[in-house]
């Protein structure tokens, strides 16, 4: 090896130590965040008064929104719940709500929905990034609360899904879900790459990687099952997925989500935490009488 090549390589190898002790610097200092790590729940209990499932929650779903809610004793472990209709507008009452009760509260660990991801604290908008969960962060990180999501991992959830689902279904179901979840916040320039992008991301992991590679596939499947439904590109969650197994996949899939989280909310207040959690507040309104029970035999 010539002595410009050595030359050449040692000046990369600094160039990529600095970038990396740059980018912990600023992860230390909390310019940057780091995405809330899962909490891990140590058993999964059985509920005296089992949590909602999204059939019971059709034929009951007028409540109010927001719907917030906050049990226990706050000498020996209590939960403040806030289910919000999703927003990323700062200027959005619910966002305010959100300090409000995070000011009255004095929490000592946040749980929030989905894994966010990272930021970059001055440059961005924590809310019109993630949303009231963004605005959680950014208190709990001003505040130094401990912070977690409350989903469960994303292969545990795949691994229950699959003990109802065809690998092919669950691999598209996920694909599709934060496309149409996004949908309502504006229908993106190109919504084949966006989706093409949640392929890649999202079915990654052990049961279902390979089953679905491209949009030319959830286009074929689309217009062979859900023919009387609008196009993908055009579709939102924000109202119920369209009728026939992607509906049953996401009200299962939200069962699953949500007796996980009642699960960590549980063990938390156990350990005489006071829990912070953010949710969509059809979430708030389905775990209700389950953490009220178990709550109230604490």
């Amino acid at each position: 090896m010539n002595k410009s090549l050595k030359k050449s390589l040692k000046v990369i190898g600094f160039f990529i130590l600095g970038i990396s002790g740059l980018f912990l610097l600023l992860l230390f200092t909390g310019v940057i965040w780091r995405s809330p790590g899962y909490y891990e729940v140590g058993a999964h209990r059985e509920f005296a008064q089992p949590v909602m499932t999204m059939q019971e929650y059709s034929q009951s779903r007028e409540h109010v929104r927001p719907y917030n809610y906050r049990l226990g004793d706050d000498r020996k472990g209590e939960v403040y719940v806030l289910g919000i209709d999703h927003t990323k507008d700062p200027a959005d009452r619910q966002i305010h709500s959100v300090q409000k009760a995070w000011e009255e509260f004095d929490p000592d660990v946040l749980l929030v929905e989905g894994r966010l991801g990272f930021f970059f604290s001055g440059l961005q908008d924590p809310v019109k990034r993630y949303g009231e969960g963004g605005k959680a962060m950014s208190l709990a990180k001003r505040d130094k609360v401990e912070f977690y999501t409350w989903e469960p991992k994303k292969q545990d959830e795949i691994n229950m899904m699959l003990k109802r689902f065809p690998a092919k279904r669950v691999a598209m179901f996920y694909s599709l879900r934060p496309y149409l979840s996004n949908f309502r916040f504006g229908k993106p320039e190109d919504p084949d790459a966006v989706l093409q992008s949640f392929i890649k991301s999202r079915t990654d992991y052990d049961g279902i990687r390979g089953e679905i590679v491209s949009v030319f596939q959830i286009d074929s499947i689309w217009k062979t099952d859900f023919a009387h439904e609008k196009d993908w590109r055009d579709s939102s969650d924000e109202y119920g997925w369209p009728q026939g197994y992607l509906s049953d996949m996401a009200a299962y899939s939200n069962e699953i989500r949500n007796i996980h989280m009642v699960n960590a909310i549980l063990e938390l207040v156990e350990k005489d935490k006071k829990v912070f959690i953010t949710m969509g507040s059809s979430h708030a309104f389905r775990i209700e009488n389950t953490l009220r029970e178990e709550i109230s035999r604490k």
